[in-house]
């Protein structure tokens, strides 16, 4: 989904990431791609016809579902949107029964949002380890968002890595550049500084331009003690 918001002010000490805004926007970018390849693979014929137009009557469903929990989210309404209503099934149900439709992934993305959002990392955590995405912007989003959960617990180390991977899974460089952003960020939190200036350095010379280029640019400087 995509990119998290960072605030340009803070030092890298203060920036937290926040995998609710940025797993949500590739949530929303890639679902229609993903749908669409659901439908394609439908069409595929052969041997498979049966399976295929069952996954595809079930993606139907579990994306009506899906539909009717997002105005949850828009409003905050986390709990309410994981557990559902009488009426509704929420993400954890859309996520169990529909786990291998494109939408049924969604839901354990957004379930594993969710739970961040409500200060739940370690919930969030054992969905987002659950999740596997042939998207490459989306597996990565996935371990941004492993990322962000075991920088919540102040597991900085761990953090630092996942974002690194998520930075070499990711194909879009603003992601690219981000993650890596968010991944010094953690080594510099875990002590570990010069991997940290390593990384600043890196982000500024490959990816000139990008927002993660300017957030490194500044943490460079408030490491030299310049400005």
């Amino acid at each position: 989904m995509t990119q998290m918001q960072t605030d340009p002010s803070k030092s890298p000490e203060q920036v937290k990431p926040d995998a609710t805004d940025n797993l949500l926007y590739i949530v929303l970018k890639y679902k229609n791609a993903l749908i669409a390849l659901v439908v394609l693979l439908a069409a595929a014929g052969g041997g498979t016809a049966f399976w295929l137009n069952h996954q595809k009557a079930a993606e139907q469903e579990a994306s009506l579902k899906l539909s009717v929990v997002a105005p949850l989210l828009d409003r905050g309404e986390f709990r309410k949107a994981i557990d559902g209503t009488s009426a509704n099934p929420g993400l954890k149900s859309i996520s169990g029964k529909y786990g291998g439709t494109a939408s049924g992934k969604m839901s354990s993305l957004l379930l594993a949002n969710a739970y961040y959002a409500l200060g739940q990392p370690d919930s969030a955590l054992a969905v987002y380890k659950g999740i596997s995405m042939e998207n490459r912007d989306l597996a990565a989003a996935v371990l941004a968002g492993t990322g962000a959960c075991h920088a919540e617990m102040k597991q900085y180390a761990k953090a630092a890595a996942a974002y690194g991977d998520a930075s070499e899974k990711a194909e879009n460089k603003a992601l690219k550049a981000q993650y890596l952003v968010s991944s010094a960020d953690n080594y510099l939190d875990s002590g570990k500084r010069e991997k940290a200036l390593e990384l600043y350095k890196k982000i500024v010379a490959d990816y000139p331009g990008s927002t993660g280029a300017a957030l490194s640019q500044r943490a460079l400087w408030q490491m030299s003690g310049s400005r």
